[in-house]
């Protein structure tokens, strides 16, 4: 009888080593969610679609950010 391989994100180091090579495309996007969720703000415990709806959220923010910050160098010649 074959073990099936659970997916983990997260800190916890689930992924069987025969997992990446059967399913490289799943492992990628798990080590792409944990990478997110280290980059985007109060987003450690959340699912992935509160995830991806907290990254556009923060996408939008920085977006906003930059451009009062362009604006402002305008002013006041940087």
């Amino acid at each position: 009888m074959r073990r099936k391989a659970t997916f983990t994100v997260g800190k916890a180091k689930g992924v069987v080593a025969s997992l990446m090579h059967r399913r490289p495309f799943q492992h990628m996007v798990l080590r792409r969610l944990r990478e997110l969720k280290k980059i985007v703000p109060d987003a450690r415990d959340a699912d992935v679609d509160v995830l991806l709806r907290q990254t556009a959220e923060y996408i939008c923010i920085l977006e906003l950010k930059v451009a009062a910050l362009r604006r402002l160098s305008a002013i006041y010649g940087a």
